[in-house]
């Protein structure tokens, strides 16, 4: 038995025109789903309309007291919105890391794509800029 493979693609953050075929260009498979991840976790609520509740939310923790209850607080806050926007992984783990004296966050996922069968890490650093 065949199993086809489908294969993603999305738009690029810098939307560009490819030179030979003036077309847009797009990335595809992991690249992504790397990309939707990191908007997924970058992406404060309320910055979606008639969606308040999309996003990771991390940029409203920067200042706060980095606790064991905050951070379980953002990796479900994470979890529940890769489970509802990104469809295409399987999470396997969920890692925050925080950096008080720079108020810095970081984020790694690890994550599976069964269509693809192929397992991945994605890292998010957030610092806040003075």
């Amino acid at each position: 038995m065949i199993q086809s493979i489908q294969k993603y693609r999305d738009l690029p953050f810098f939307i560009s025109k490819n030179t030979f075929t003036s077309d847009l260009n797009t990335i595809t498979d992991m690249s992504a789903i790397r990309q939707s991840i990191k908007n997924i976790i970058l992406t404060n609520n309320g910055e979606r309309a008639f969606n308040y509740l999309f996003g990771g939310n991390l940029y409203s923790t920067l200042f706060e007291n980095y606790e064991l209850e905050l951070i379980l607080e953002i990796q479900s806050n994470i979890l529940n919105n890769l489970r509802a926007y990104e469809r295409r992984i399987e999470v396997n783990d969920i890692l925050v890391t925080e950096n008080p004296e720079e108020n810095s966050v970081s984020v790694t996922v690890d994550f599976f794509v069964p269509n693809l069968q192929k397992n991945d890490v994605i890292t998010v650093d957030l610092t806040r800029t003075r």
